[in-house]
């Protein structure tokens, strides 16, 4: 399978010359990397990828498919292949010919194309449902047909547009695994578009946080979560705390919770910033930890592996995550006390 890099160079797009649906998107993937465009809806994620298929022009800056711009080709010279929400398949064609419908726009001989639609129904683990048509399979089936189109003709890069959003969790998860293994399997690039947070970190090598037409940070799962570089990255990417601060200087900040320190001892004196600290690096606190703190309990909500605990620390609204087994010290308490490491506080800048 081929791979190949992309590059969006100051990428616009307007649809009336007034509002940007694309404002300015520069972003470098690279061959064989597994990326998510991830953001709210109208955040302009799926215009880009529209771009980068052909279905919609830029209005002003470049995308380059390795060497190559693909400004102005049209979506069949682009070599990309594209998997929709709705499938999109054909309902009177077999599974095979649904598969092999990309190789016969390229006029491709019989034999060789019902080879490789072969091939292709063999990757997604659908061997023996070509002579089938796409109303005897399940939803979670038929997306994996799609998904076999758009590799059959061996394209440098695979577009996802929100492949997922019509299947139940169960099928979800099971297609996100799916995804992930044919994406190491073949090292063919994805740019994967969704406002799914949890599909975004289970999959992708890197993912790029869109928001009012653009991209705010982009980074690993484990960058975008633990080390956000604004508020809306912070609050749009799992559950947070955001505490509003201003710095005494030496990584300490003066907040509604009292003095908390942080190791950005690099922030001036006296500026305002945004603290933020993930509900499940709270912890309850032993009676021996000399800096713990009461927080008053207002309501709680179970969910089996963990109990999240919403409350205050003096004015601050929290949230608390406790793992499972120990929800039961909280059982009927209006209060606890509650502590969290130095590490677990970053400074959103």
């Amino acid at each position: 399978m081929n791979a190949r890099s992309l590059t969006l160079r100051n990428v616009t797009k307007t649809y009336d010359r007034k509002h940007l649906a694309a404002d300015n998107v520069s972003l470098d993937i690279k061959a064989g990397e597994f990326i998510s465009f991830l953001g709210p809806s109208g955040s302009g994620k799926t215009t880009t990828l529209m771009m980068i298929a052909g279905f919609q022009h830029p209005t002003s800056g470049e995308i380059r498919l390795g060497d190559l711009t693909i400004d102005n080709l049209p979506p069949h010279k682009r070599n990309i292949g594209m998997v929709f929400q709705n499938y999109a398949l054909f309902p009177h064609m077999t599974i095979a010919d649904n598969v092999a419908f990309p190789l016969r726009m390229r006029g491709v001989a019989k034999q060789e194309k019902e080879r490789r639609a072969r091939e292709a129904l063999a990757k997604v683990n659908l061997q023996g449902y070509e002579k089938r048509v796409p109303a005897e399979l399940s939803g979670g089936q038929q997306q994996r047909v799609a998904l076999a189109r758009a590799l059959v003709f061996e394209p440098d890069v695979i577009l996802l547009d929100e492949p997922l959003g019509a299947l139940d969790k169960a099928l979800r998860e099971h297609m996100q695994v799916e995804l992930k293994r044919i994406h190491r399997d073949l090292g063919v690039t994805m740019v994967y578009v969704t406002h799914d947070q949890t599909e975004a970190m289970t999959m992708s090598d890197r993912i790029a946080v869109f928001n009012q037409g653009r991209i705010e940070q982009v980074g690993s799962p484990n960058e975008i979560y633990f080390a956000p570089t604004t508020r809306f990255v912070a609050s749009f990417i799992g559950d947070s705390n955001i505490i509003p601060a201003a710095s005494l200087g030496d990584g300490r900040f003066e907040t509604a919770v009292g003095i908390v320190e942080t190791h950005a001892s690099d922030a001036e004196r006296n500026s305002r910033a945004d603290l933020l600290l993930r509900p499940e690096m709270i912890r309850i606190a032993d009676a021996a930890q000399p800096e713990r703190q009461p927080m008053k309990i207002e309501t709680t909500i179970n969910y089996g592996d963990n109990l999240l605990v919403i409350g205050k620390l003096g004015t601050q609204a929290i949230r608390m995550r406790v793992p499972g087994v120990d929800a039961r010290k909280l059982d009927g308490a209006s209060e606890c006390h509650v502590t969290w490491r130095k590490d677990d506080v970053h400074l959103i800048a």
